[in-house]
């Protein structure tokens, strides 16, 4: 996903899915970072054009920095924001299931249509300017989140291991083939095979282009 501008979106806002706690952001992010990681394995076919076999699907990743400015009021960024986000970071969740275990909270960014719902992995503060009575007044945060999963829950190690999704397809496009008569005969939509594809035309397909259908 390319980099974001908040110019003219409405204000982002981080709230704890556990509890309801929400902030919203000062000022909306200034470059935002969104990853997907697809893994395939190259088949090792001696004297042949190695092929891809798909593997698994891990957990999304997003990170983006923020500023937290109060110079003009002459508050305290750290206990108005920054505290705030630490507070997602706690391990004070109880673990569904388990009377000992507990988590740091599930995370939803909301910045205009963008959802994004994960589990904080860092939080990077830097404080940049302060008072006379030496309170912090400007800071800026880099956050970072992966996506939940229903495997993510806290149990002694990550949640990526756990992370499955539906199984997987590949099409190879013929004669006559469009993405729509692909679609259909496949039941999915003509959408979901060019999101899956990274096809911004769904005119532009070619004979022997292969095409991942995830059911």
């Amino acid at each position: 996903m390319s980099a974001m501008s908040g110019g003219s979106l409405e204000k982002a806002v981080f709230q704890s899915k556990d509890t309801g706690a929400s902030i919203t952001v000062q000022y909306n992010p200034t470059n935002f970072q969104f990853s997907k990681p697809v893994s395939w394995k190259e088949h090792d076919d001696q004297g042949k054009e190695s092929t891809l076999e798909y593997q698994k699907n891990s957990p999304a990743s997003m990170s983006c920095e923020l500023i937290f400015d109060a110079t003009a009021s002459g508050g305290d960024v750290r206990s108005t924001w920054v505290n705030g986000m630490l507070a997602f970071t706690n391990p004070e969740v109880p673990v569904e299931g388990s009377l000992e275990k507990k988590r740091p909270h599930r995370v939803t960014f909301q910045w205009g249509a963008f959802n994004f719902l994960g589990v904080i992995e860092s939080l990077d503060v830097s404080y940049l300017m302060f008072a006379s009575n030496g309170n912090p007044v400007r800071a800026k945060v880099g956050v970072k989140m992966k996506e939940w999963t229903p495997e993510s829950a806290y149990s002694g190690g990550a949640g990526a291991a756990g992370y499955t999704v539906g199984k997987v397809k590949l099409v190879t496009v013929g004669a006559g083939d469009t993405i729509t008569s692909i679609a259909m005969k496949n039941g999915t939509t003509a959408q979901a095979i060019c999101d899956a594809n990274n096809i911004s035309d769904p005119v532009n397909i070619s004979i022997g282009m292969v095409l991942a259908i995830y059911n």
